[in-house]
């Protein structure tokens, strides 16, 4: 069948060429603009029954960070997703080209690296030192900021943000010797972020109730750049089987998870979403009927990859990549320019003040046996109140797509590896 490779992810936009991915990046051109409150006390109904590992919005009224946006961060949103597309398309013309080497390693703190504008809190050792770690399924490799494991014992008086080796008796160095586990990582970035670190093992606390023994991850002991309070990542994609895959979390936990996880990202404005893994995907987010198989061994092994058929707008189809639909059911409402600070990713962008409630066209994403229907939050992307609202879909080439979460937000996304599909249905967030 037909269609354009896309790649899920938590990218923020839907931009055309397809990967299911799931966050967006705090860097690019230039600092995501943002205030520290801080006086930030967490909200009553932030503090509520617990559905699996909590996912808060890093600007929501639930960010353990205390942030709120500032009236720049919606064009700076849109120029780092522009940047880390720019990056994960090089990476995948790099292993097109059969370009490879230590550096491909690297790929994933690159692609992840303030990947996402969601954040979850796990712990790491014994006794559990808890850290809250951003969550990404474009990036497969798990790592948080640490204290160099140089220290022979732990100390007193410590940095909450970092995790200490010393202070874990669950901590052990690690004995794989194949990549990445067997030398340093580290690189420097256009935008003079770095991030540097070993590989080591200790315990992985998810949920309060799961304890995974022995866990590789990265410790960044050398970190520059603006993470806006976060620790580190954590990494859902399904890595290279080729080099570290064995070391993704999906893998490290297969036995306890079966490589099945699901999650619902909040909106901003709302409270909570989730994560839950193994069993507990299946019984929280059921399956609604609704699936569309993963593609492996497309553009690069590492990403979650459904085959998009066909778009459609209004009641009419139009070709993948293409605005014209679009624009031909917003003829009534008068045209602007694009946002400049974001490098004109977003082109197709209207005045609607006083309008009313403008008739926003609906949209439909058909994938091989799914169709995913949206309505008008997910089409659209306010970049400047309703003076400036543009269709939240940014054009790329070559045949690649992401699927930002801009489009996933309030649904449950079910990730079925062993059977290789995506579950994908209402959500309950």
């Amino acid at each position: 069948m037909s269609g354009s490779s896309a790649f899920m992810a938590i990218a923020h936009i839907f931009l055309c060429y397809f990967l299911f991915l799931s966050f967006n990046n705090p860097f690019g051109h230039g600092a995501t603009v943002v205030e520290k409150n801080n006086s930030h006390a967490m909200p009553s109904h932030c503090l509520g029954p617990r559905k699996g590992l909590r996912v808060v919005h890093k600007y929501g009224p639930c960010s353990p960070f205390g942030l709120k946006k500032s009236t720049t961060v919606s064009s700076q949103i849109l120029a780092q997703d522009d940047r880390r597309v720019r990056l994960i398309y090089s990476g995948v013309y790099n292993r097109r080209a059969g370009v490879h080497g230590r550096a491909g390693d690297h790929d994933f703190l690159k692609d992840s690296l303030g990947a996402s504008n969601y954040v979850v809190q796990v712990g790491f050792g014994t006794p559990v030192q808890t850290f809250h770690l951003i969550i990404d399924t474009g990036s497969y490799k798990t790592w948080v900021q640490c204290q160099p494991p140089t220290m022979f014992s732990c100390p007193t008086q410590r940095n909450q943000s970092l995790y200490y080796p010393s202070c874990s008796s669950t901590y052990s160095n690690t004995t794989c010797s194949a990549p990445p586990c067997n030398e340093n990582d580290g690189e420097k970035y256009k935008d003079k972020s770095e991030v540097a670190g070993t590989y080591m093992v200790d315990t992985l606390h998810i949920e309060d109730e799961y304890e995974i023994p022995k866990f590789v991850f990265l410790c960044a002991d050398h970190v520059e750049g603006n993470f806006d309070d976060a620790n580190g990542i954590l990494g859902l994609g399904l890595g290279s089987t080729g080099y570290g895959g064995n070391y993704a979390l999906t893998s490290q936990t297969a036995a306890m998870f079966h490589k099945v996880f699901c999650y619902c990202l909040p909106q901003l404005e709302d409270s909570n979403g989730y994560v839950y893994f193994g069993d507990k995907a299946r019984e929280n987010c059921p399956f609604s009927g609704s699936y569309t198989p993963l593609l492996r061994g497309t553009l690069d092994p590492s990403f979650y990859h459904v085959n998009l058929i066909a778009i459609t707008i209004g009641q009419k189809r139009v070709d993948i990549g293409t605005a014209s639909g679009f624009k031909g059911l917003m003829l009534k409402y008068p045209p602007v320019a694009p946002p400049e600070e974001d490098g004109n990713v977003l082109d197709t962008c209207y005045n609607l003040e006083g309008y009313g409630k403008p008739e926003i066209p609906t949209m439909v994403l058909h994938f091989e046996n799914l169709d995913l229907n949206l309505d008008e939050t997910a089409v659209t992307w306010k970049a400047n109140g309703m003076s400036q609202v543009c269709l939240a879909f940014a054009e790329t080439k070559d045949g690649l797509a992401i699927i930002g979460n801009h489009q996933q937000q309030k649904r449950n996304i079910l990730y079925n590896i062993p059977d290789q599909r995506v579950e994908i249905g209402p959500g309950n967030c």
